[in-house]
């Protein structure tokens, strides 16, 4: 499978749909990818923040 480029931008698109009032799962299928990924590549922003 390749790899998707933009992952921050698009995890930063999810939530601003979802801070507008969308569901996860509306926002995810906007963007175009799983709610799986989204929250698995919001889990790896944290970690690269945290160190």
């Amino acid at each position: 499978m390749p790899a998707l480029s933009n992952k921050d931008a698009r995890c930063r698109e999810i939530e601003a749909l979802i801070a507008s009032g969308k569901w996860v799962c509306e926002s995810c299928r906007e963007i175009e990818i799983s709610e799986k990924t989204f929250y698995r590549w919001r889990r790896a922003s944290a970690d690269k923040q945290n160190g």
